[in-house]
């Protein structure tokens, strides 16, 4: 797991890839960063191009994943189709 800063102030405790996508010419490692705080656990997708020779800089999404557990937040992006990751890999660039 890897460890990093995200808004307000919160550091996420975990980070997890879920899968990798195809979109824009470029491959993409889609993960989620998950931390605990008041009455349950946030997260956000992070898209990163998995090419450093690529003109495309990492996609944050705002922290709206939701759950009661981190398994939860994690479990509510697998069951994502793939057409909607890359949709909303375009609506975070």
């Amino acid at each position: 797991m890897r460890f990093s800063l995200v808004e307000s102030g919160r550091v996420a405790t975990g980070a997890a890839t879920v899968c990798r996508i195809s979109a824009l010419g470029t491959r993409w490692r889609v993960r989620v960063e998950s931390w605990q705080g008041g009455d349950g656990w946030s997260g956000r997708l992070v898209f990163e191009p998995e090419s450093s020779e690529t003109r495309y800089m990492t996609r944050l999404g705002p922290p709206t994943l939701r759950g009661r557990s981190q398994t939860e937040v994690l479990d509510a992006v697998y069951q994502l189709p793939e057409q909607r990751l890359r949709e909303l890999l375009h609506a975070f660039g």
